[in-house]
C-alpha cells in the first residue's frame, strides 16, 4: 500500500512539473519592467466588477502589467471597500507570507481589447492552470468579457466542440481610495519577465522590503 501511494505521489509530481513547463512555454505575455499605457484607455484606480455583484469581487488592473481577480469578505459595504480595498479582500497566509487574490495574471492592450493571461499556481494537490481572457474596452469605465479559454493542451478537445468566444457581462469601474500593491508570487517567477534584469530588480526590492 505504501509503495502504491508513493508511486501515485511520484506520478502526480511529474504531471505537475510537466504542466508547469507547458505553462512557461505558452506564457507569451511578459512583464516589461515598466508601466503600461492602460491609463490612456480606462480608469484603473479601483476595480472592475459586474454591477449588482460588485460586493462579491472583481478584477484589479495594475499599471505595471499585472492584474488580480479578487473576492471580498462577507458583509462588507461598497463604502468600506472604497476606503480600504486591501483590508476587505479575502486573504490568507502561506509559508508565513501574506497572500491575496483568487488568481494573478499579466495583460496587454491590443487595439480595443485587454488580453489577460491568468495563472493558478500548482501545489501538491493540484496542477497549474493557464487561461486567456479578453475584455473589450467599451469606454473609460466599462469593459466587456468576450473570450475565455484554457490554453493548456488538456483542454484542446473541449474547444474543438465549444467556442471560447462569449457574450459576457459588462464590468464597470468602482473607484477606491486605498489600493493594494501589485507584489505577488507571479512576479517572483523569472519566466514571467521579458528580461532577467527586471526580475532581479524586483526580487531585490522585495528582499529589502522584508528586512524592514
Amino acid at each position: 500500500m505504501r509503495v502504491f501511494l508513493l508511486l501515485i505521489c511520484l506520478l502526480f509530481s511529474l504531471s505537475c512539473a510537466s504542466q508547469k513547463k507547458e505553462v512557461i512555454s505558452k506564457s507569451t505575455i511578459k512583464l516589461e519592467g515598466e508601466n503600461t499605457n492602460i491609463r490612456d484607455f480606462i480608469e484603473i484606480g479601483g476595480y472592475y466588477a459586474v454591477p449588482d455583484y460588485q460586493l462579491d469581487g472583481g478584477l484589479i488592473l495594475f499599471e505595471d502589467g499585472t492584474c488580480a481577480a479578487v473576492s471580498f469578505k462577507e458583509a462588507v459595504s461598497e463604502d468600506e471597500i472604497k476606503k480600504n480595498l486591501l483590508k476587505n479582500i479575502v486573504s490568507w497566509k502561506k509559508n508565513e507570507q501574506f497572500r491575496w487574490g483568487s488568481y494573478w495574471g499579466v495583460y496587454q492592450v491590443k487595439n480595443d481589447t485587454i488580453v489577460v493571461y491568468g495563472y493558478d499556481k500548482g501545489s501538491f494537490w493540484k496542477g497549474w492552470s493557464l487561461s486567456e481572457e479578453r475584455y473589450k474596452i467599451i469606454n473609460r469605465t466599462t469593459i466587456k468579457k468576450i473570450f475565455w479559454k484554457s490554453i493548456l493542451k488538456s483542454a484542446e478537445k473541449y474547444y474543438e466542440r465549444n467556442s471560447p468566444w462569449v457574450d459576457g457581462f459588462d464590468y464597470h469601474f468602482f473607484p477606491a481610495d486605498s489600493l493594494p500593491p501589485s507584489d505577488c508570487w507571479l512576479k517572483e517567477e523569472k519566466w514571467i519577465w521579458r528580461n532577467e534584469k527586471g526580475w532581479k530588480e524586483y526580487m531585490e526590492r522585495i528582499k529589502q522590503k522584508k528586512k524592514r
